[in-house]
């Protein structure tokens, strides 16, 4: 197996364009917005077509459901739903780069944070925090098949004690976790003090840079659109 040409884009690829995103998402026009967004499902297609899709619905989903909340009158709970949804709108292009990290595994985006210099420590937790974001998903999922079992549901009517059905376990896994994670990285070696390397290539390759150059004319044409 060449781990080299494994990667069709590099963590710090992503990283960057997700701080470029952050950073004018909220200033840009449509225009730079539909283009971001085109951009990012173009880069997902390339790096796992089957979660393209899964978001492509999710988005579609979400803007149907703002157009139909436009004929309602936006006041209570309506209103703060609506308000949720223009976010998660408005934030999809970096949903979607989120999507594509969470296909690195956590040796990568070790290893290319370290290539930042940036502190062990800090390498160690960023990566942990984005690695095992799917799953907690995937306990939640755990969870609510056991209180399917158990004959229990969601009651919105008794939203906090609804909650804390899915709360209190979900943090016992947390820690549950926590003890695995630990075990693993004292295997491995984690504490010494020593130069650490990488089977992967993590060097930057012409698609990386091409990107980043996209980034870059993100942020141009946002400014000069506000000059």
């Amino acid at each position: 197996m060449n781990f080299g040409n494994r990667l069709f884009l590099k963590p710090i690829t992503i990283g960057v364009l997700m701080i470029i995103y952050t950073s004018i998402l909220f200033f840009s026009e449509m225009l730079v917005y539909w283009v971001m967004t085109l951009f990012s499902f173009i880069l997902l297609f390339f790096v796992n077509r089957k979660k393209t899709f899964s978001f492509i619905t999710v988005y579609i989903l979400v803007f149907a459901l703002i157009r139909i909340m436009n004929f309602l009158t936006l006041s209570g709970w309506i209103g703060s739903v609506y308000t949720m949804a223009l976010i998660v709108v408005k934030l999809f292009p970096l949903w979607i780069l989120v999507g594509i990290i969470m296909e690195f595994n956590t040796s990568e985006i070790i290893a290319s944070l370290r290539k930042l210099k940036l502190p062990n420590n800090l390498c160690v937790g960023v990566s942990i925090f984005i690695r095992f974001i799917p799953e907690y998903r995937n306990y939640l999922k755990e969870i609510k098949e056991g209180l399917k079992v158990r004959n229990i549901s969601f009651n919105i009517f008794k939203p906090l004690q609804s909650f804390e059905m899915y709360l209190v376990p979900l943090i016992y896994k947390a820690f549950d976790t926590a003890n695995i994670l630990t075990c693993s990285l004292i295997t491995k070696g984690i504490e010494f003090d020593c130069e650490k390397t990488s089977y992967v290539d993590l060097s930057l390759t012409w698609r990386d840079y091409a990107v980043i150059i996209a980034g870059m004319g993100f942020i141009g044409i946002t400014v000069w659109e506000k000059l």
